[in-house]
C-alpha cells in the first residue's frame, strides 16, 4: 500500500506539471489583469489565447501589455519582416524573444507587432467543378435510350473569375431519335471590388428538334457578388448581348439583346445537402417577341467524397418558336458525378 501511494503522488504530480506546462503562456493586460492560456495567434489586431476555462478567447492587442510563453512563436512585423523566438518576460509594452541561435534576447515595442504565429495565406487560385452523367435504357415492350452529361469548371483569383461550361443530351424511342442538343459557354468576370464586377460572357446552342442549327450569343455586362461564402453563393447580372441565329429551315436571325441572369447555390444540414437554381434571359431590343429563357433547378447529395447524386429540373422556354415547334422544353434529370 506504501509503494501504491508514493506511485499515485507521482502521477498526479506529474499530471499537474503536465497540465501546467501546456498551458504555462501568460498574457498580461494594461489594467492589471493577467491570462493563462495558450498563445494561438494574433492576426487584425486580436490575439487569440486558448484557455482550459473559456475555451478560445479574443483579446484587443492594444491592451496587451507583456507576453510570456514557453513555446516558440513567429512575431511578423509591419516591413513584413519576422523573427522566431520564444518570448519572455519583459516590461510593460515590450516583447522580448529568446532566439534559438543567438544568445542574448531581443526586445521590442509591442506596437510594432503585425501579427504572431499568422495563418499561411490561402491560394491566390481557387479551383471548383464537376461532370455529371446520367444514363437510362430499357428493352422489351418499350425501347428507349436517353444520355445526358454535363459539366462546369470554374477557376477563381481574388480579381478574375473563369467559367467553363457544357451540355450534351439525346434520346431514342423505338429507334427514333427524339433529343439531340448541346450548349457550351465561356464567361470571364473582373471584379472591381469585393461585390462589384464586369463580365464577358458568349454562349453557343444547337438543337435539332427545335429546327436550331446554332445560336451563339456574345456578351457583356454588370454583376453583382451578393454573397461568395463555403455556403452560399448569389450573384446577380445584367448587360447587352449580340444574337445570332442560324436555323435549318427558318430564316436565319440576328439581334441585339438585353441579358440578365440568377446564379444561387446553398448548402443545408451542415453541407449534407445542396440547393441550387441557375437562369438566364435573353430578350430582343428590336422585338420583344424574341425572348428565351433557360434554367436549371435541383438538389446534389453526397454518395462518397467526391461523388454526389443530383436531381435536377431544366425548363427552356422561347417565346417564339419556329412552326411546329413548342414554346417550353421541359427535362427531368437524376445523375452521378464527381464534383471537386
Amino acid at each position: 500500500m506504501k509503494y501504491f501511494k508514493q506511485i499515485l503522488s507521482i502521477i498526479v504530480v506529474f499530471y499537474v506539471l503536465t497540465i501546467g506546462s501546456v498551458m504555462a503562456d501568460e498574457v498580461r493586460l494594461k489594467n492589471g489583469d493577467h491570462l493563462t492560456g495558450q498563445v494561438i495567434r494574433m492576426e487584425e489586431g486580436k490575439l487569440i489565447l486558448k484557455t482550459s476555462y473559456a475555451g478560445e478567447i479574443s483579446i484587443l492587442w492594444q491592451e496587451a501589455a507583456s507576453i510570456e510563453a514557453e513555446a516558440s512563436v513567429e512575431v511578423v512585423f509591419a516591413d513584413k519582416t519576422s523573427l522566431k523566438g520564444i518570448p519572455l518576460s519583459a516590461e510593460k509594452g515590450k516583447m522580448r524573444l529568446k532566439l534559438s541561435k543567438i544568445v542574448e534576447t531581443v526586445s521590442f515595442d509591442l506596437k510594432e507587432v503585425q501579427s504572431i504565429n499568422p495563418k499561411p495565406p490561402e491560394s491566390p487560385l481557387k479551383l471548383k467543378g464537376h461532370i455529371n452523367v446520367g444514363l437510362n435504357a430499357t428493352r422489351g415492350n418499350t425501347d428507349t435510350k436517353n444520355q445526358h452529361l454535363d459539366g462546369e469548371f470554374v477557376a477563381r483569383t481574388k480579381k478574375n473569375r473563369y467559367t467553363l461550361g457544357a451540355e450534351f443530351n439525346r434520346a431514342e424511342d423505338e429507334g427514333k431519335e427524339t433529343v439531340n442538343n448541346a450548349l457550351g459557354y465561356i464567361k470571364y468576370d473582373h471584379f472591381l471590388s469585393e461585390k462589384w464586377f464586369l463580365y464577358s460572357n458568349a454562349l453557343f446552342e444547337k438543337d435539332q428538334f427545335k429546327d436550331l442549327n446554332l445560336r451563339t450569343a456574345l456578351g457583356v455586362g454588370a454583376g453583382y457578388q451578393f454573397l461568395e461564402t463555403p455556403l452560399t453563393n448569389l450573384s446577380l447580372e445584367a448587360g447587352l448581348t449580340y444574337v445570332n441565329e442560324d436555323f435549318d429551315l427558318a430564316a436565319d436571325e440576328a439581334y441585339p439583346a438585353g441579358r440578365w441572369s440568377l446564379n444561387f447555390e446553398r448548402y443545408l444540414l451542415d453541407k449534407a445537402v445542396q440547393v441550387f437554381h441557375f437562369h438566364e434571359g435573353f430578350v430582343s431590343l428590336e422585338d420583344t417577341d424574341d425572348v428565351f429563357i433557360r434554367s436549371r433547378t435541383g438538389v446534389r447529395v453526397p454518395i462518397y467524397k467526391n461523388l454526389k447524386a443530383t436531381a435536377q429540373y431544366n425548363y427552356d422556354w422561347d417565346k417564339s418558336p419556329e412552326p411546329g415547334r413548342e414554346r417550353a422544353d421541359e427535362t427531368y434529370l437524376l445523375t452521378l458525378g464527381y464534383h471537386w
